[in-house]
């Protein structure tokens, strides 16, 4: 999917979009454009378990620092205020990617 294409999206989000793209690869998740949500958060999905979810947002954060929720099918656990290199090693085993590339 087109990032940018994502236009009912705050540009933060489709930054930080971009760069977990980046880190974790084009293949990594599954961006869910179909549940409507707020133009500062968005549903990844991991690409082999439909149960498995994260829902990622910049509502209330510093700037620079993000929200996520990491879902699984029967808890969820919230983390607030995270930095980006926390972030991608958070959804690097939350979505099973053995290797995160370092930014360009």
């Amino acid at each position: 999917m087109n990032i940018w294409a994502l236009q009912d999206k705050h540009q933060d989000i489709r930054h930080v979009l971009l760069l977990l793209s980046e880190q974790l690869g084009p293949d990594a998740f599954v961006i869910d454009a179909t549940t409507s949500l707020d133009p500062r958060a968005i549903y990844l999905q991991h690409r082999e378990e439909p149960g498995v979810r994260a829902w990622l947002y910049t509502l209330g954060q510093s700037p620079g620092r993000y929200g996520v929720h990491l879902e699984y099918p029967n808890s969820t656990d919230t983390h607030e205020n995270v930095p980006l290199a926390e972030l991608v090693a958070m959804l690097a085993v939350h979505f099973d990617v053995p290797t995160i590339q370092p930014l360009p």
